[in-house]
């Protein structure tokens, strides 16, 4: 048995529950399939992942015209950021941020090309990913493709905590206010002059009846995600959108992924083979929870998945300065329990409406850790099975 931060319980396992969850894969998304002109190409061969952004490669099938609009001027040779950021738009490659610099002048075509190609593509605007965002302030566009199972339960997970921490609070000292903190989910935000534009990986807004809604508390979560990336989503937040409050929530695998560096050349039934890797990494997983360790997930002398090191949070907020005091839901590989993340009930109110209703402040409690460990977990099968599959579907 490992050590244990001092003071910090180990959290128990709830090994029937996690059992359950991690076997019949309740997080499973549909894998991802990424064609150019009907050929499946190696996503490996035309991306590869460099801590917050993606480079993109020279290949055979970026000289495609129909795979890219090329505009007059530019290097077939050198894809400029233009083409790398409509590259991935288009093809949603799982897992990739790109920040580019660009004049909002450029960023509107960029926009306008995303554009066209959903309308021809019968592609929803209510699709989240891939989503392209900017942020007047800096001049820099951002791209997001699909995100990993991981990724969207941990973002939900302490969303699901909050809310309910927040509700039993209010339920129990001032339930008239109660409907007027709002869940808005990931719903994009928009900022005019200079422009910006965000999607949130969740937020909760303050509304009622005659007056506007207010951004209050906003979560942006990063898994394997560079640090300096997500301060830059907070700032952003707090500097130009007009939130009070961001709840930064960092992820970590060791080692990061990375494809295989070569195909497999005997797989005759891709589908079996998935399923066969589920199971596989169903079984690895059960086994090394039970020894308190989570990971990594091997299948094929290849890790789709590495052990879950670290998960902090830090709570950001507008009026203050100094960096907040980060706190640690696993560190060095083992979970670690909470009775709040710094988060209080004010911070869900403007300061106009929070004085009248003369409450007494609280920290918001993280009660439910069992939650977001089970969401955490169950998570990561899935994302190491969506990780093979979208290599297997890409040869």
């Amino acid at each position: 048995m490992g050590p244990i931060a001092s003071g910090m319980p180990r959290f128990p396992l709830p090994s029937g529950r996690l059992r359950d969850l991690v076997q019949h894969g309740v997080l499973v998304n549909t894998p991802s399939r990424s064609q150019i002109s009907g050929n499946h190409l190696k996503l490996s061969q035309l991306l590869e992942p460099t801590g917050s952004t993606v480079e993109l490669l020279r290949t055979t099938a970026m000289q495609d015209s129909a795979a890219l609009d090329i505009f007059p001027g530019s290097d077939r040779n050198s894809p400029s950021d233009f083409e790398k950021a409509l590259f991935l738009l288009k093809n949603n490659p799982p897992e990739q941020r790109l920040d580019i610099s660009m004049p909002y002048s450029r960023y509107l075509q960029l926009e306008s090309s995303w554009s066209k190609f959903k309308s021809e593509n019968n592609i929803s605007d209510e699709k989240r990913y891939p989503s392209l965002s900017y942020d007047g302030l800096m001049g820099i566009a951002t791209v997001v493709t699909t995100q990993s199972a991981l990724h969207e339960s941990t973002a939900a997970g302490f969303r699901e905590i909050i809310a309910s921490s927040v509700k039993e609070y209010l339920l129990m000292h001032e339930p008239r206010t109660m409907p007027r903190i709002i869940d808005f989910g990931s719903t994009t935000v928009k900022k005019r002059r200079p422009y910006a534009s965000k999607d949130p990986d969740q937020f909760f807004g303050y509304f009622r009846p005659g007056s506007k809604r207010r951004l209050q508390v906003v979560f942006e979560c990063g898994f394997s995600e560079d640090y300096k990336a997500l301060c830059r989503d907070k700032d952003l937040w707090i500097q130009h959108m007009g939130a009070k409050v961001v709840v930064l929530i960092s992820l970590k695998e060791k080692p990061y992924y990375k494809s295989p560096p070569t195909s497999y050349d005997n797989i005759e039934d891709v589908d079996a083979e998935i399923e066969k890797m589920e199971q596989h990494v169903a079984e690895v997983l059960e086994k090394s929870i039970g020894q308190n360790s989570y990971g990594p997930l091997e299948y094929r002398g290849h890790i789709w998945l590495g052990k879950m090191e670290e998960l902090f949070v830090e709570v950001w907020r507008a009026e203050r300065r100094e960096p907040p005091t980060r706190k640690w839901l696993m560190k060095d590989g083992y979970f670690h329990h909470l009775q709040s993340i710094g988060l209080k009930i004010s911070d869900f109110f403007p300061e106009n409406e929070w004085a009248p209703c003369q409450l007494p402040d609280s920290e918001v409690q993280f009660p439910d850790r069992d939650q977001l460990f089970l969401k955490v977990v169950a998570a990561m099968q899935p994302t190491a099975s969506e990780r093979f599959a979208d290599f297997l579907y890409s040869l």
